[in-house]
């Protein structure tokens, strides 16, 4: 039996006070998974392998496609599109016009896409497929001379596409992904820039308590209605 509802409930009990208490993302994630049955911990630790960017890789985005989370083929199809993008930037600001173009068609990946979301819902639409305002910005983000700058942006890019990604999820595994893919987000930025990091886990922890809240109001509704 999943544990969705108790996991997600304890979610919010992370302390606001990230300066008294430091995060420490890996507990975190070792006290959700122990919780998780036997699939779900297998597709948190596939979900977490690449997070990090080395364990990514043509035949990871393959599987990530074929994932039975929703989130996890959204999540990692506009992580790949993304990685096209920055190919596709690079390449051109560096080469010529050929050698760009032989180094971006060498070094993108692109997969035969399915319907992300199977039939998990009556929608059709791929929320990660990036539209011209998305590739806007990202071009821009990537124009950015400062490193810092950019990786920010980058991650404030994500962050609002896991939101739309997770609009409709409450207690289920792809709520929980989303906590831990924002989670990866924010440890990264305590290792790159305090005080952001500090912003994304106050942010992150306002997020969850609302939705909880919220959330919990909603299922109380649903078991009165029978």
């Amino acid at each position: 039996m999943n544990n969705y509802h108790y996991i997600i409930a304890s979610l919010p009990q992370l302390s606001k006070s990230w300066a008294e208490n430091s995060f420490d993302i890996d507990k975190v994630i070792a006290e959700i998974v122990e919780q998780c049955s036997d699939s779900d911990r297998q597709a948190v630790e596939f979900f977490i392998k690449g997070s990090d960017g080395n364990g990514l890789s043509r035949e990871y985005y393959a599987k990530a496609e074929k994932s039975q989370s929703r989130f996890t083929k959204l999540y990692y199809n506009l992580d790949r599109q993304i990685r096209n993008l920055k190919v596709k930037a690079v390449a051109q600001a560096l080469y010529g016009p050929e050698e760009a173009k032989e180094k971006i068609e060498r070094y993108s990946i692109e997969l035969n896409q399915s319907d992300p979301y199977g039939e998990y819902r009556e929608e059709k639409e791929d929320l990660s497929r990036l539209d011209s305002a998305d590739i806007e910005a990202l071009s821009a983000i990537f124009a950015n001379s400062n490193i810092l700058e950019k990786e920010r942006l980058l991650d404030d890019f994500k962050w609002e596409k896991i939101n739309i990604f997770t609009t409709f999820d409450y207690f289920n595994l792809d709520y929980i992904l989303s906590f831990i893919s924002k989670s990866l987000l924010i440890q990264r930025w305590m290792k790159l820039d305090k005080e952001n990091g500090k912003h994304l886990f106050r942010k992150l922890v306002d997020e969850v308590r609302g939705s909880f809240d919220k959330n919990k109001l909603i299922y109380r509704i649903d078991e009165n209605n029978g």
